[in-house]
């Protein structure tokens, strides 16, 4: 994972005794009011940004946190597993098989004929592309229980839109159905006006909580703009209107907080934090006295993550500085003080941050692994565990484990090993995985705080396949 190819960031693992003790002093130290500056540092390295929206529990940093120190035990699943190869024959339903691998995770082989997705609560979607709309419409949905297939009753929604962005008319529609109190939401077809050209295109994201309106993302030539929009008037209006973001004609991207009580907006280099509550938009340096910094990320938690780097001579490691905002209280805390950044062409050997979510890998110049809680200081060491540069990295969506997915793209792309570190209840284990023949595989992600999803596709075919690994035990 290379920090200039992220977005989000902020996690670590254990630091060299020198490193614990700063952060340890840091940490203990009160934390600075708004607009002020805190001369205390905590000297914890930390990489910049995560893949697909990097999760990080916990509120606002503990003005008194201890440091626990504490080694995570480590089990590698002897074996590797083999992966069931996808059927010559096409399914008309889900062809279902499971296992327990190791007797630490369960897996669970499901494959079909054509495109297909799972919810979270297990409910399995297939869908279609519609032939006239271009939309991405369901066909059919079971209820996965156990190694059956179940028909689910799921009522299906459409709803049609039509909003503008100077003067570029955006109309489609989108299919939703509600499920369990929660929406879920397939992306609208991009019908757009013939006049539309560059960096354009729409998105529909739903809101936590909210089952009667979502959110409106456009994109045009690098800018965007947000609307709501109500499901049941079909109506659209600027989800800024009344606040002052809203003749912000300039805005690259806004992160909203999940409860949408606040959002960070970016604007050509400048970050400000919109308050949806007073409608006031303040930049950054404004709210916490921080300036100079490269990059700013809203974590889920609600707080701000902001990061300044810095080039190394020659090819070696880059470091870098990072700050945590918290909104609910106006306090800001520096976490990270010039701390070198993980990277492949560090001399003599690797070694370094990488941040994730509230967690933090730290490698140091022997290869020993750790971790770092930077919102309570809490450290844990990795015994038997190796970083390798090339896996992805994420965070489950609570922020309490860490993803490392191994790829091999020879002949065509391929998962090669899963390891989960769960910090909560310090466990990790990995487990590598065998190619069967025919099979592409691209997506690897989280489908829940306990389950890992991995996506393929026959290389030749229409047929598809879906492995879930419950690394609950």
């Amino acid at each position: 994972m290379k920090y200039y190819e992220y977005r989000s960031a902020i996690e670590r693992l254990e630091p060299d005794p020198a490193l614990k003790d700063a952060v340890e002093k840091a940490v203990l130290a009160q934390r600075t009011p708004a607009g002020g500056h805190r001369s205390a540092r905590l000297a914890v390295g930390i990489l910049a940004a995560v893949l697909l929206i990097v999760g990080s529990a916990g509120a606002a940093l503990a003005a008194s946190p201890e440091l626990r120190s504490a080694v995570l035990s480590f089990l590698r699943i002897g074996g590797t597993e083999d992966v069931p190869g996808l059927n010559a024959s096409t399914c008309s339903e889900p062809d279902i098989s499971g296992a327990v691998i190791g007797g630490a995770v369960r897996a669970q082989y499901i494959k079909l004929d054509g495109e297909f997705d799972m919810a979270k609560d297990g409910l399995l979607c297939r869908t279609r592309v519609d032939p006239e709309t271009g939309a991405t419409v369901p066909v059919s949905f079971w209820n996965i229980e156990g190694n059956r297939a179940v028909d689910a009753d799921v009522k299906v929604n459409r709803s049609e839109i039509s909003v503008a962005m100077d003067g570029v008319l955006f109309s489609g529609s989108f299919c939703w159905y509600e499920r369990n109190g929660e929406l879920s939401v397939l992306e609208p077809s991009r019908n757009l006006a013939p006049e539309a050209t560059g960096d354009v295109s729409a998105s529909v994201s739903t809101i936590p909580g909210n089952t009667e309106t979502v959110v409106v993302e456009l994109t045009l030539d690098g800018r965007c703009k947000y609307f709501y929009y109500d499901l049941d008037t079909g109506k659209a209006r600027d989800l800024f209107e009344g606040t002052d973001a809203e003749d912000m004609d300039d805005l690259k991207r806004a992160d909203f907080a999940p409860d949408m009580s606040g959002a960070l907006l970016e604007r050509d280099d400048e970050w400000s934090y919109l308050d949806f509550k007073t409608g006031k938009a303040s930049t950054l340096p404004e709210l916490t006295g921080v300036g100079g910094f490269n990059m700013a990320c809203l974590l889920n938690d609600g707080s701000v993550q902001m990061l300044k780097w810095f080039d190394a001579v020659g090819l070696g490691a880059g470091f870098v500085d990072c700050w945590l905002y918290d909104p609910a209280d106006g306090s800001t805390a520096k976490v990270l003080d010039r701390e070198r950044v993980f990277n492949e062409f560090n001399e003599p050997v690797p070694y370094g941050v990488v941040i994730l979510g509230s967690y933090c890998l730290d490698v140091d110049e022997k290869g020993q692994v750790s971790v770092l809680d930077l919102k309570t200081g809490g450290s844990t060491v990795l015994e038997g565990f190796t970083y390798d540069p090339e896996a992805t990295v994420s965070v489950s969506p609570d922020g309490e484990k860490i993803l490392c997915a191994k790829y091999d793209d020879r002949p065509i792309m391929f998962v090669t090993s899963l390891t989960v570190l769960d910090m909560k209840n310090g466990v990790a284990v990995e487990l590598d995985r065998v190619r069967p023949e025919n099979l592409f595989e691209l997506k690897c992600c989280w489908l829940d705080n306990d389950r890992v999803a991995v996506s393929g596709k026959a290389a030749d075919g229409e047929e598809a396949s879906l492995y879930v690994y419950d690394f609950r035990g």
